[in-house]
């Protein structure tokens, strides 16, 4: 054994499934001779904040989730930094890494605080990547891994513990006399060169996942990384320019390599259903796609969802997906409004086009669920109407509302700095919280999101214009 190595999930918002990136991370450390531990907060905080708001608007079923996803004791910070330096002081690792999205960072911060500083930390993730300077700045983090952390993370590990020089280690920033420093970014990694997720550091409660009423055993894998488009609510236009020249930012992991991952986890996890997070699943080519349906059928033959965008239904595909089990697509609408959805969202799609995809996947008997965002830059009250007059016309079986998030290296953040709706070092604390517009005000926001499904219902009919 090399060495050891604390991840840390400072999941403050309290809602569970395994946390892919952490666990494809502890697979490459195990492969290279390192002993890994997680230190998680899901199941100290309170409540599942983002699971009761899709129940209270209406999105998803109501469920009791204490009977699969029981806290334990809630503690206070005070509580989880003691928990935090017990498994420091007895399982004395050599490095901590910590996995940040912007809604964890103070969270974070606060857990890290106090902590015995002879232990360095190294922070990865989302929030990572687009503001190393920002979190930098902190001083509970020593190194911020910038993009894909797979290779930084042994090679850190190994110059920790054989006490070399860190300073050459691709995509790792650091400070050094105050200055920050940056190294150079490696090129993409080859996903087919990737070990298996490890489930053994994650509580077990993790593995049941909220669907259709029922708490299933869930797993969650990826057929192919990145997206070739470019949202302005997401960060991977940022991303996709930071790598530029570095490779193939959209790249397919091999059908059957996928399949013997899934198939081991499922014997050893006793899976029930499976989740593709491919960000658009059916924008594969046709080949591979019937090669995948062919393969999973044969091997798997489980339950499954996924999630694509309207232009890439195609009949023939929804069809053969009828044929091998699928239970769920999930469709990016976003937005009702067809002239905000093409020249802000940058989705160019009609609204016949999504009527037509829904159509479709409603054809075939399969469920659907329409993701839906509310209380964008740009956006008026009046615009939101328009969402809830297309999502009465495709009619889907569920739907995903979710509050405009200013993630860090989104185009739209950055329009909301400029328009004065955030100042340039906020970061979220609370992804149900969102933004108070002139032209959208909050208490408008909150209204719409909570009663969304009674506009829906006619249970209250539409303001006017």
């Amino acid at each position: 054994m090399k060495g050891k190595v604390l991840f840390i999930f400072p999941n403050n918002e309290g809602y569970a499934g395994v946390p892919n990136g952490l666990a494809l991370l502890s697979g490459c450390l195990k492969e290279s001779g390192y002993e890994t531990k997680c230190f998680d907060t899901t199941f100290y905080v309170d409540k599942p904040k983002t699971l009761i708001m899709r129940e209270k608007h209406g999105g998803v079923k109501k469920l009791d989730f204490e009977e699969f996803w029981h806290r334990d004791e809630i503690t206070d910070m005070n509580g989880l930094r003691e928990k935090l330096k017990k498994i420091i002081d007895d399982w004395k690792p050599d490095l901590i890494a910590v996995t940040l999205l912007d809604v964890f960072y103070y969270f974070a911060v606060d857990l890290l605080s106090d902590l015995n500083r002879d232990v360095p930390v190294i922070a990865g993730g989302i929030t990572s990547t687009t503001s190393p300077d920002f979190v930098l700045k902190n001083d509970c983090f020593d190194f911020v891994c910038v993009g894909e952390g797979e290779d930084v993370l042994i090679e850190l590990a190994d110059s920790i513990t054989n006490k070399k020089d860190y300073k050459n280690i691709r995509n790792l920033c650091y400070k050094k006399n105050d200055v920050i420093i940056k190294n150079t970014l490696r090129p993409l990694k080859d996903i087919n060169t990737l070990p298996y997720q490890d489930w053994s550091i994650f509580d077990e409660r993790h593995y049941y996942k909220p669907f259709m009423g029922e708490y299933p055993r869930t797993g969650m894998f990826e057929l192919a990384r990145g997206c070739p488009f470019n949202c302005p609510y997401c960060a991977t236009g940022n991303l996709r320019e930071k790598y530029k020249g570095l490779g193939s930012f959209v790249r397919n992991r091999s059908v059957d390599d996928a399949i013997n991952e899934m198939d081991f986890i499922q014997k050893k996890y006793d899976l029930e259903l499976i989740f593709f997070i491919d960000d658009n699943f059916l924008g594969m080519k046709k080949e591979r796609f019937y090669y995948f349906c062919e393969q999973y059928e044969k091997r798997i033959n489980l339950p499954f969802y996924i999630q694509t965008r309207c232009e890439t239904i195609k009949e023939e595909y929804i069809k053969r997906l009828n044929e091998i089990k699928i239970k769920t697509i999930s469709i990016g609408v976003e937005h009702g409004n067809q002239k905000y959805r093409n020249s802000i969202l940058n989705r160019k799609m009609s609204n016949e086009e999504l009527i037509n995809a829904f159509r479709i996947v409603h054809k075939y008997g399969i469920r659907t669920t329409a993701n839906i965002i509310i209380g964008m830059p740009y956006e008026t009250e009046d615009m939101v109407k328009d969402t809830i007059k297309i999502i009465k016309e495709i009619k889907p079986d569920s739907y995903s509302i979710n509050y405009f998030q200013p993630f860090r290296g989104t185009k739209m953040r950055e329009w909301a700095v400029k328009l004065g709706y955030i100042s340039e070092d906020h970061i979220m604390t609370d992804s149900n919280e969102p933004l108070d517009m002139p032209d959208f005000k909050r208490e408008r926001i909150y209204h719409y999101y909570k009663n969304f499904k009674r506009y829906l219902d006619g249970e209250i009919s539409l303001p006017p214009s």
